[in-house]
């Protein structure tokens, strides 16, 4: 009984391991063809500056960082701790 209880459980979490990959497969996907987040489970108000705004979506263990400012535009996607960029690096400054 021990034996089929604990073929059940380790075959239970490496399905769900196995769709949780899938899930960050296809959202690295859709991310690419630039299409929005499909189970964005935590979306945070819009980060305000001065030349624009960042928007930033959760998911189950990555996230989404769409930057639509004057000094960086473009998106992000990797895991959760990855951090909202809040200017550009010094070698793409403009220099006086």
């Amino acid at each position: 009984m021990k034996s089929t209880l604990g073929l059940l459980v380790k075959s239970l979490l490496i399905t769900i391991v196995v769709l949780w990959i899938g899930l960050i497969v296809i959202e690295y996907i859709r991310f690419k063809n630039d299409e929005p987040m499909l189970f964005p489970i935590v979306t945070k108000e819009p980060i305000n500056y001065d030349d624009g705004k960042v928007y930033v979506y959760y998911g189950l263990g990555y996230k989404e960082i769409i930057y639509e400012r004057v000094s960086i535009y473009g998106k992000q996607f990797g895991p959760l701790f990855i951090k909202v960029k809040e200017e550009l690096p010094e070698k793409y400054k403009v220099k006086e």
